[in-house]
């Protein structure tokens, strides 16, 4: 006949024809045999042994409507509900639900059987636990043999035991510093009085800063202004020879010298005096080289004067040199024939030529402003007198020559003697100006004079 696993009754259970359970409840059967397992771990209930399964009674189900009368359960069978208890009722222990029979082998619970039942028996064998170490509060205190705190007191007190005396003790010599009873350290008071040292050799440098660098600067402007100050009777001759209409060239060129070195000197002492002076760290007094600021002052304006004097004597000195290669006239005849003719042409273009040159290089110093604007007029009409002269030396008109011998020889002479006036104005303006300048550079280098 065949069986099945009703899910009701959680047993096997043959079936009806119609394949149901005879008690009408609902049986599953799938594809293989195979049916669902119960809800509950199926291992623990394998290992039940079968002594102390219990098969719990059935549960009242509503008849099917489509079975027999005669075959639905009665429901007679169903026990009556137990009264309840007019009074209060007792607590009793919660326990657990009875455990669920299950008949059904593994083999059968997947299947591989379905008719026929071999009974197993499955041991679940519990894993080995580790040894429990006795937690703190299981030990247990061991009594004192001698009793409780008052007995131990006790038998000290009334003690009459004495210990032997050590003979031939003697005490160990104390460390050196202990017996001192020094509570410093060397080093220590070494470092400190190092550091004090050190701080005030700072600190003291730190105030000497001011005088230092102030008496450096002092040191500095000193020799520059003095250096400078030596210079001054040669710019005084190179004045001199400069100014003077009839000095030679020479001399004008060992002025020349003079002035070089003279520009050199001015401008060394002008950088003395812009060179900033050092920083002070804060808190420091700076008085020292604020007093510099005078010293300072009057060494700028020397270098200012001598770098004027400088320039301006030096365009009196070119022009000076400019001038002698002006108006270089060859000899002038008033006949002359037709070979000589051609040789004065070529020396008067030549002469003409360079004497334009020099006259447009001439530079343009204020005081010889009005000798350089007749210069140029006389080198313009210098253009149209030598033609004239040429045509009269070649028509032999002696006469004419003549003439133009004599206007281009006065107004040369009188060009040549204009210059003095000029010269010996720049002269009195370089004196004064070397007066101012010897002014400054005692200011300089002696402030309370």
């Amino acid at each position: 006949m065949p069986s099945a696993y009703c899910t009701t009754c959680h047993s096997q259970i043959p079936l009806r024809p119609d394949g149901s359970c005879p008690e009408g409840h609902p049986v599953i059967r799938r594809k293989g045999g195979k049916h669902r397992a119960p809800s509950n771990n199926w291992l623990a209930r394998i290992g039940t042994p079968a002594s102390i399964r219990r098969t719990p009674a059935p549960t009242h189900r509503a008849p099917r409507p489509d079975l027999p009368v005669s075959s639905r359960p009665a429901q007679d069978a169903r026990p009556a509900p137990a009264p309840k208890p007019a009074g209060p009722v007792p607590l009793r222990a919660p326990s657990g639900p009875p455990p669920i029979q299950y008949d059904s082998t593994l083999t059968e619970m997947f299947g591989f059987a379905e008719e026929g039942t071999v009974a197993t028996t499955t041991t679940i064998v519990p894993p080995e636990q580790e040894p429990i170490v006795p937690g703190l509060q299981e030990f247990r205190r061991p009594s004192d043999r001698a009793g409780d705190t008052t007995t131990l007191v006790t038998r000290l007190w009334e003690a009459t035991e004495t210990a032997p005396l050590i003979e031939d003790w003697k005490p160990d010599r104390l460390d050196p510093r202990v017996i001192s009873g020094r509570t410093f350290r060397w080093p220590i008071i070494v470092a400190a009085v190092a550091l004090l040292i050190g701080g005030l050799a700072i600190l003291q440098a730190v105030q000497d800063m001011p005088d230092r660098a102030a008496e450096d600067a002092r040191a500095t402007y000193l020799a520059v202004t003095t250096d400078y100050q030596t210079l001054l009777p040669e710019i005084e001759d190179a004045v001199s020879a400069i100014t003077d209409p009839t000095t030679d060239t020479a001399t004008l060129s060992d002025a020349a010298v003079s002035l070089s070195a003279f520009n050199d000197g001015a401008r060394t002492l002008f950088d003395a005096a812009a060179e900033p002076l050092p920083s002070m760290p804060p808190l420091v007094s700076r008085a020292q080289l604020d007093a510099l600021t005078p010293v300072r002052q009057s060494m700028a304006n020397a270098a200012e004067i001598g770098l004027t004097l400088e320039r301006r004597l030096g365009d009196t000195l070119s022009y000076r040199l400019l001038w002698t290669k002006t108006f270089q006239l060859p000899p002038l005849p008033t006949t002359a024939t037709q070979d000589r003719l051609t040789q004065l042409g070529v020396a008067l273009g030549l002469a003409v030529t360079s004497t334009k040159d020099a006259i447009g290089n001439l530079p343009d110093e204020p005081f010889l402003s009005d000798h350089k604007i007749a210069a140029f007029q006389l080198g313009q009409r210098l253009d149209d007198w030598q033609v004239e002269y040429l045509d009269a030396l070649r028509t032999g008109d002696s006469a004419t020559a003549e003439t133009l011998v004599q206007e281009m020889t006065q107004r040369i002479d009188a060009l040549k003697a204009a210059i003095g006036a000029p010269l010996a104005a720049i002269g009195e303006w370089a004196r004064t100006q070397l007066d101012t300048l010897q002014t400054q550079l005692t200011a300089a280098t002696d402030p309370t004079a």
